[in-house]
C-alpha cells in the first residue's frame, strides 16, 4: 500500500470516531472554528453539528471509504454508508484542514435515507444555549460558587441525588445540599464531563453525560468517582431552566454493593 498522508489518516480517524460514538476523540480532531455544510446544513459550527448530526451515529453500521484523494490541506472522500435499517447510500465529502485539524467538511449527496430530514434551526440554537448553560453551571461548581450553581435551577426543580434523601423536591432543599457539599471540600471541586450530549425540541431539552467528581475533604480523605448524569430543561419566561436532575451509580448484583469504582 502506498504511504498514507497525514490528511488521509485524519480523515479515517474522523470516520472511525463517529462510527465508535467516541465524542471526545472526534472533538479532538476538529479545529475550534470548524464548519459543516451539507444540503441541509449551511456552515454550522461545532456545537450545532454535535446537536444536529452526532445523534444520528447510532443509525449507521459503518462507512466504506472507497476512495480518499488528498492535495495539501484538502481531501475528497467517496464513501458508501450502511444504515441499521439495511439501506445504503453514497456520499462525497470535502475536508479542509488547518494546522492538522479539520477546519471544514462539505457533504454532497442526493436523496438521503428515510428519517434524514431537515431539523429546525430553532432546535439547534436551543440545544446550543442549553449546552452553554451546562458549561457555565459546571464552571460555578468547580469554583464552589453556590449562587452560580443554582442560577439556572427552577423553583420547582426535582433532583435525584446519589446520597440521601431519596429526592430534593424544592429549590431550598437543593440549595442546602449544594452549600453542605461545597463546605465539605478542602480546596477546589474537580469535575469532568465525558460524552455530554444535548438535544432540544420546542420548549424542552435533555442532556446526559458521565461526570467525574474528585477532591479532598476537610475531614480527611478524598473522593474520585464517576456518576451517570441526566438533566431536563424547560424554556421559561426568562430563559432555559433546569427542572430535573438525576445522578446515579450502577449496582453490582453479585456483591450487593454500589459500583463506585466504575469508569467509562
Amino acid at each position: 500500500m502506498a504511504d498514507v498522508s497525514a490528511a488521509e489518516r485524519t480523515v479515517r480517524a474522523v470516520f472511525e470516531t463517529y462510527r465508535a460514538d467516541d465524542i471526545d476523540g472526534f472533538m479532538a480532531l476538529l479545529h475550534p472554528d470548524f464548519r459543516f455544510t451539507s444540503p441541509y446544513d449551511d456552515a454550522i459550527d461545532r456545537d450545532a453539528f454535535m446537536e444536529r448530526c452526532w445523534p444520528g451515529s447510532h443509525q449507521l453500521t459503518g462507512h466504506d471509504l472507497q476512495q480518499v484523494v488528498t492535495d495539501g490541506e484538502t481531501a475528497l472522500v467517496l464513501c458508501e454508508i450502511g444504515m441499521a435499517s439495511g439501506e445504503r447510500f453514497r456520499n462525497v465529502e470535502r475536508f479542509v484542514f488547518r494546522n492538522g485539524l479539520v477546519f471544514s467538511i462539505e457533504v454532497f449527496f442526493g436523496d438521503p435515507p428515510a428519517g434524514h430530514g431537515r431539523w429546525h434551526s430553532d432546535d439547534i440554537r436551543a440545544a446550543a444555549a442549553v449546552r452553554r448553560l451546562i458549561e457555565d453551571r459546571y464552571r460555578a461548581i468547580r469554583a464552589k460558587d453556590p449562587d452560580g450553581t443554582m442560577a439556572p435551577v427552577s423553583d420547582t426543580a426535582v433532583v435525584f441525588d446519589v446520597i440521601d434523601p431519596l429526592r430534593h423536591a424544592n429549590i431550598e432543599s437543593v440549595r442546602r445540599r449544594m452549600h453542605d457539599w461545597f463546605g465539605r471540600f478542602d480546596g477546589p471541586v474537580s469535575v469532568e464531563l465525558r460524552d455530554l450530549a444535548v438535544s432540544a425540541d420546542g420548549d424542552t431539552a435533555f442532556a446526559h453525560s458521565l461526570n467525574r467528581y474528585s477532591g479532598d475533604f476537610k475531614a480527611g480523605g478524598s473522593t474520585d468517582m464517576w456518576v451517570r448524569h441526566t438533566s431536563c430543561y424547560r424554556l421559561k419566561e426568562h430563559g432555559w431552566q433546569l427542572v430535573h436532575e438525576h445522578l446515579s451509580v450502577p449496582f453490582d448484583l453479585e456483591t450487593g454493593t454500589w459500583s463506585l469504582d466504575s469508569q467509562p
